[in-house]
């Protein structure tokens, strides 16, 4: 299927934050209810050494989205890794664990500052980009010699186009459950219900927009040397057949 760009209501800036937080926050409560965490949580894994601390640095983390729950699978593991949260809208609020942490500034995921430090995540929110600049996410990782990981959480098929169909039941099933829980959030999912409508337009043309692991590939042509490698292709999941595009990029001593 044919990849489109179009508009998502959560890229705007002028999107009012309490809708911007329902909606990440949901996302982030959702991920409670697939294995897709502990998947990712088992390629993260291969980047860091046994016994010695690591460290993640979240790009666009909305509201800290899967990775309290990687970080307990990579503890289970036996990897003490802590993790920084960044995004253009920060929402401080969203924490929720003793190993991960904001960036109180805004952060530009194609331009990340070098004190910035840590192997770099990016959780379905790659295809937000567009591909030049999406590519000047993998290049500033590339160029300061950082690890980056690149995971999506849908798949652009028909099949993924019609699970999106479902979302508005389950934001209706799961906004109670959103940490830090809030009670604007219920009123404009349940009296005024502004967020399953836009989750559902969200979802969709997230679908259309994730790139395929061919389009991913393409964009490191041009980005290769004897010590940085990449490693890109579908993480299957039952249930979803064609699994899930990923991208990892290394570098090695």
């Amino acid at each position: 299927m044919r990849r489109f760009h179009l508009f998502e209501f959560g890229d705007q800036k002028w999107f009012p934050k309490v809708l911007r937080d329902a909606e990440t926050g949901y996302l982030a409560a959702a991920y409670r209810t697939v294995p897709l965490p502990r998947l990712w949580a088992e390629k993260i894994s291969t980047l860091f050494r046994d016994g010695e601390p690591g460290e993640v640095l979240d790009l666009c983390s909305g509201s800290a989205g899967p990775l309290p729950l990687i970080l307990k699978e990579l503890d289970a593991r036996g990897f003490q890794v802590r993790a920084r949260l960044t995004d253009l809208f920060p929402n401080l609020e969203s924490a929720g664990h003793s190993s991960i942490s904001w960036v109180a500034e805004p952060v530009d995921a194609t331009n990340v500052p070098p004190t910035l430090t840590g192997v770099r995540t990016v959780f379905a929110a790659f295809h937000h980009f567009g591909p030049d600049k999406a590519k000047a996410i993998l290049r500033t990782a590339f160029d300061s010699g950082h690890a980056i990981c690149v995971f999506e959480g849908g798949s652009r098929t028909l099949l993924g186009i019609a699970t999106m169909l479902l979302v508005p039941l389950n934001v209706l099933a799961l906004m109670p459950f959103v940490r830090p829980f809030r009670w604007r959030y219920l009123l404009f999912t349940y009296l005024i219900p502004v967020v399953p409508v836009v989750l559902l337009w969200d979802g969709i043309v997230s679908t259309l927009r994730i790139y395929s692991p061919k389009q991913m590939l393409q964009m490191t042509d041009d980005l290769r040397r004897p010590h940085y490698l990449w490693e890109i292709g579908l993480i299957p999941m039952r249930g979803s057949p064609g699994g899930f595009p990923y991208l990892i990029g290394r570098p090695i001593a």
